[in-house]
């Protein structure tokens, strides 16, 4: 019993130092644990009483390890909308960027097309001071989407990490309290057992033998004498 409890707790270890496979992959960890606890069951024989510790063990290691898969695959989900939507609003700024630097070469191409000279200075100098500003603002709004680029993905990652991490202490306290119950329900089999050996050597003491009273035997009456009487003597 005491090899097993050790497994138990070699497989806690092994939730608390994994805790949960790399982001976005099922290894299915609790499979490996399943293997771990249930050969050393079969290998020690257990009892009926420490099997049903082990069982309820399993199960329950099962469920966290569900609401574990459950937690980090809600974690991946929302990490992914958010960055969908900082995707969206980043492409919208690009296309915007795009619009004026559309704007700023037919403009330019406009005054290229000028084969006058005079009609070509006055077309620059026309244009010149709105071509400056479109270049100026598509410019600082190039930078604007590059430092968006950068700082939505750290805080894509960040608010992922957090919550994985959130979801693995949780699992964590769940696999602790997990072998805390069996060593519980392990520690409680001697006392069941002695309670109902309590329970019968009780009711051996109080039912005691009924005594059959011994059937009376009468006394053996002593025949009464008879009484000869006087008979006549014959010659």
């Amino acid at each position: 019993m005491q090899l097993f409890t050790q497994v138990i707790l070699l497989a806690v270890a092994l939730i608390s130092v994994s805790a949960v496979p790399p982001f976005g992959q099922d290894v299915g960890l609790e499979q490996v644990l399943f293997r771990m606890v249930l050969g050393e069951s079969e290998a020690r024989g257990l009892t009926p009483a420490a099997q049903t510790c082990a069982n309820n063990y399993l199960n329950t290691t099962q469920k966290n390890a569900e609401k574990l898969a459950n937690a980090t695959d809600a974690c991946e989900q929302v990490a992914n909308r958010t960055k969908v939507a900082y995707t969206q609003t980043s492409n919208s700024t690009v296309s915007q960027i795009r619009l004026q630097l559309l704007t700023l070469e037919q403009n330019l191409q406009l005054c290229r097309n000028e084969t006058d000279a005079t009609l070509f200075l006055n077309c620059t100098v026309s244009t010149f001071d709105r071509n400056l500003n479109l270049l100026d603002t598509s410019n600082s709004k190039a930078y604007q989407a590059q430092s968006q680029f950068t700082s939505n993905s750290t805080q894509v990652t960040a608010e992922r990490n957090n919550c994985i991490s959130s979801a693995v202490s949780e699992a964590k306290v769940q696999s602790i309290q997990t072998a805390n119950d069996f060593d519980s329900c392990v520690a409680k089999i001697p006392g069941q057992r002695e309670i109902p050996q309590q329970k019968e050597q009780q009711q051996q003491q109080q039912v005691k033998p009924v005594q059959e009273p011994k059937e009376q035997i009468p006394a053996k009456q002593e025949k009464p004498q008879e009484q000869f009487e006087d008979l006549p003597l014959v010659d």
